[in-house]
């Protein structure tokens, strides 16, 4: 159990009670949640992979390939220092909105979260079985703060995957570091100082940015905790605090939060979200609506769907130019998926949304916001629901509503689902051989001696030379 110094001597402040559940917590997780964890782990890895050759991913490896060497696996490169791969692995994580969500942060957990514990851990020389408790440790941060500041923080604009994230991966890497209760609130303080991130940004080269941004500036709040860099023992509450300053004095407050911080551990109450689609999650339930129907594009004249006030501000863009907006676009979503029968990551290549016939079926969806579904409420007492109202050729409507997407944790990928989407994601990157040796290491990912054990496995590419 680690000592509590004398940083964390602030009285009953959550940010205090926080730091300290974050430092003391006993390592004797549930099965549940050690699945859960290695479960994110799988799917971030495939998404990291899947998204190694794309142009914001390549682009941020060449900008700090000069920045130092060191003992980290980079996606489609040579080994760096641990904050510049878990910077590019970040980017890759997020590059096509393929990685998992954790509903109350309103964010991409392990996005942000796998690439630095497992940078950290290349570099410490760590075990599966402490990069899971990092994680975990790194995950309850993120839903906490979710439930202190959304869902008003979010509808502010704010990308939480990095305005909460950075201080999610600083407890998870100051967790590995095994830094007690006082540096552990020094690192979550120096994270506030780091973190931003505006939704604005969503159908750009930044968004997938913002997670490579998260796990790098984590990394680096721990590091400099561990060193000695001191802030302010109380980050969050109070004037000029982190939720005035990022979310205001309607924002729950931290306090509510904390006050059964891991009871239960957030991996159980709520979960990772595997997404089965590659896209902004907001166009998930829709998808699935449309999909259920089975309806051949000929056949529908018009699409009405009504989704809430925050996926409403998400997709922003009706008729999109580049994959990147595609992706935050419902028209194309729809249009793709009754053109394809379902999306992939095919579905969002330059090519895939040039093809002149899915413009006349964007034409016809339109999108509303469901009076039900405002964002004017604490995230605990919100849900999410798409719906849809279908006009066929012959004259008929069919309505169809979905409140829990596939690849939700109330309706999760199989493990047979889990596994074909990792081969479908790291096929073009590995060789089959090194693809099977990556899943045999995941299988026991928390038996393993060294993580290195497993980004060993990652660079057998099946397309010669990295990046």
């Amino acid at each position: 159990m680690a000592r509590v110094s004398e940083w964390s001597n602030t009285g009953d402040q959550a940010a205090a009670r926080l730091a300290a559940w974050c430092a003391e917590v006993p390592r004797g997780w549930s099965a549940a949640s050690l699945e859960g964890a290695r479960r994110a782990i799988v799917d971030t890895i495939a998404v990291m992979l899947a998204g190694q050759d794309e142009a914001c991913t390549t682009n941020t490896r060449h900008a700090v390939r000069g920045w130092g060497d060191g003992p980290c696996h980079v996606m489609g490169g040579r080994p760096q220092a641990a904050p510049w791969a878990a910077l590019v692995n970040g980017t890759a994580a997020h590059a096509l909105d393929y990685d998992d969500v954790l509903d109350p942060a309103m964010s991409h957990p392990s996005a942000a979260l796998v690439p630095a514990v497992l940078a950290l851990a290349e570099a410490e020389n760590a075990s599966g079985a402490e990069a899971l408790d990092a994680f975990l440790v790194g995950f309850e941060v993120l839903a906490r703060l979710g439930e202190a500041m959304n869902l008003v923080h979010y509808q502010r604009g704010w990308h939480t995957t990095l305005s909460l994230g950075s201080m999610g991966v600083a407890a998870a890497c100051a967790r590995m570091l095994r830094l007690d209760a006082g540096r552990m609130a020094m690192a979550i303080s120096l994270a506030t100082s780091m973190a931003g991130g505006s939704k604005r940004q969503f159908g750009t080269m930044a968004k997938p940015l913002h997670a490579g941004l998260a796990a790098k500036n984590g990394l680096v709040a721990a590091q400099l905790a561990a060193s000695g860099v001191t802030a302010v023992d109380d980050p969050f509450e109070g004037r000029w605090g982190y939720i005035e300053l990022m979310a205001g004095d309607t924002a729950p407050g931290l306090a509510r939060a904390v006050q059964r911080i891991g009871d239960p551990p957030a991996m159980e109450q709520y979960g990772a979200w595997a997404k089965a689609y590659p896209c902004c999650a907001s166009t998930h339930r829709p998808v699935d609506a449309l999909r259920s129907l089975g309806l051949r594009p000929d056949a529908v004249t018009r699409i009405e769907a009504a989704v809430s006030e925050v996926a409403a501000a998400n997709l922003r863009y009706r008729i999109p130019h580049t994959p990147n907006e595609a992706r935050f676009s419902l028209p194309y979503c729809l249009a793709a998926t009754l053109a394809d029968g379902t999306l992939t990551v095919s579905s969002f290549t330059p090519e895939a949304i040039a093809r002149p016939t899915l413009r006349p079926i964007m034409e016809r969806v339109t999108m509303t916001v469901d009076p039900e579904l405002t964002a004017d409420r604490p995230v605990t007492e919100s849900f999410e629901r798409g719906t849809l109202d279908v006009t066929l050729a012959d004259g008929t409507r069919k309505r169809v509503a979905v409140l829990t997407p596939r690849g939700h944790p109330d309706a999760p990928l199989s493990e047979a689902d889990l596994e074909a989407k990792f081969r479908d994601c790291a096929s073009p990157a590995l060789t089959p051989a090194a693809v099977d040796a990556a899943l045999e290491r995941l299988s026991h990912f928390g038996r393993l001696e060294r993580v290195s054990e497993l980004t060993s496995t990652l660079s057998n590419l099946a397309i010669a030379g990295p990046a």
